[in-house]
């Protein structure tokens, strides 16, 4: 089973712009109330964490003000279509100005400096060698509904060499629902509902398209790596007429996207003893487990920035950026089944090194060449290893004041492009 038209959501499905979006929202907010960078930097993981309450772009540079006036993040993310009122009140600014001034800035950001506003978005791992794959086959075809502006997702995608035909690019610029929008598509391209698929990491408007009868074939998939939360995930789960789709999934043939997760055979199955029914959850090896996760974590984002840096500087074929896309994703997920069957929480696998920060960046995975507010040492290990270091010295090894062991070493450490 597979589509004949592929519908694919652009930011959170495809494209991460969290760093973007932060950069667009602190001009917009510095042009329309003066607030300086300074002022709005240590806002930048409250503003990656309610990313995902975002439905239209205008809304992110009001959310970082709201931030920087002191409203609780817990009450924005509990209430924010309510918030999001009260707050244009507050500011006196209307969706219309602030909708015009973010496309202002990016608009004179491109012209001043195109390649530093595109360096800003990170394709997720896999997905635009898929797209490429998609093309050369034909089938399906490739669109985009997106309420970015279609321009901008254009640019971005040529950036990856791929050239989508602008009438499949459907942005910011089609005053509709994305519901409404997909009636139109069935209808202009008469296929049967159950042969186009819409990919999309809003459960809201994924709820807006079941709503509609004339969409009730159409299948619908929740990118789980995008911006939502885990109650969504959850929901969409338990949701018969959606299907939960990862990012290893994404990057496979169609018929694994319809693919039931299959039960780890590693894990045993055993009677409840009492100490299960106990009010303490928390395991008594989660502490040892915490940080060999922790450590394992630390690896999977220092891999994933060096397949970004050669990927980057076109060192990788396309089908080796699929084949470490998929390993990473693959990765990443066994690191959460092993925190939910230990109970840990994956927002726990960090360590505080005191003046050398963390040891990962306290919010969201590390993206080379684009620094983190706080340091951290995964940041530094990156860096010494695209720099390059070596370690040359003498060991002397003894027992009882003998020297008994002389050892001389040299350690190269630096990514294997540069050897």
């Amino acid at each position: 089973m597979s589509p004949r038209i592929l519908v694919l959501d652009f930011d959170g499905v495809l494209c991460d712009g969290r760093s973007e979006y932060f950069a667009s929202s602190c001009r917009v907010c510095s042009q329309v109330w003066g607030l300086a960078p300074a002022q709005l930097e240590p806002l930048r993981p409250a503003f990656d964490r309610l990313r995902p309450l975002i439905e239209i772009g205008w809304e992110m540079p009001l959310l970082l003000w709201g931030l920087q006036q002191g409203i609780a993040e817990e009450d924005l993310r509990q209430d924010w279509p309510g918030w999001r009122q009260r707050l244009l009140q507050q500011a006196g600014v209307s969706e219309r100005a602030l909708a015009q001034a973010l496309d202002e800035v990016r608009d004179r950001w491109l012209a001043e400096d195109l390649q530093g506003w595109l360096g800003l978005h990170r394709f997720y791992p896999g997905v635009t060698a898929w797209m490429r794959q998609i093309q050369a086959a034909g089938e399906p075809r490739l669109a985009i509904l997106s309420t970015k502006e279609g321009r901008f997702i254009q640019q971005l995608l040529l950036r990856e060499g791929i050239q989508l035909p602008r009438h499949r690019i459907l942005g910011k610029e089609v005053p509709a629902p994305k519901a409404t929008t997909l009636q139109r598509l069935l209808a202009a391209t008469q296929v049967a509902p159950e042969e186009l698929w819409f990919v999309e990491d809003r459960l809201q408007t994924l709820r807006q398209v079941q709503s509609v009868p004339e969409l009730e074939q159409v299948l619908l998939f929740l990118a789980e790596w995008g911006y939502n939360l885990p109650e969504e995930r959850e929901a969409a789960a338990r949701d018969p007429r959606l299907h939960l789709l990862s990012l290893e999934q994404f990057c496979q043939p169609f018929e694994q996207w319809l693919a039931l997760p299959v039960p780890s055979p590693r894990l045993a199955v055993s009677p409840a003893s009492p100490e299960d029914f106990t009010p303490t959850r928390k395991r008594p090896e989660a502490g040892l487990a915490s940080l060999v996760l922790t450590l394992v974590e630390l690896l999977r984002q220092l891999m994933e920035a060096q397949v970004v840096r050669q990927m980057e500087a076109n060192r990788l074929s396309a089908e080796q950026i699929e084949r470490a896309g998929s390993s990473l994703q693959a990765l990443r997920q066994q690191i959460r089944q092993l925190c939910a069957l230990l109970e840990i929480d994956p927002a726990d696998l960090n360590l505080d090194l005191g003046d050398l920060g963390t040891l990962l960046p306290r919010q969201g995975d590390y993206y080379p060449g684009q620094p983190h507010g706080e340091g951290s040492l995964l940041e530094l290990l990156d860096r010494l290893i695209n720099t390059g270091i070596v370690i040359d010295g003498e060991i002397d090894l003894g027992l009882a004041d003998l020297d008994l062991i002389h050892a001389r070493l040299k350690l190269v450490l630096t990514s294997s492009a540069k050897l």
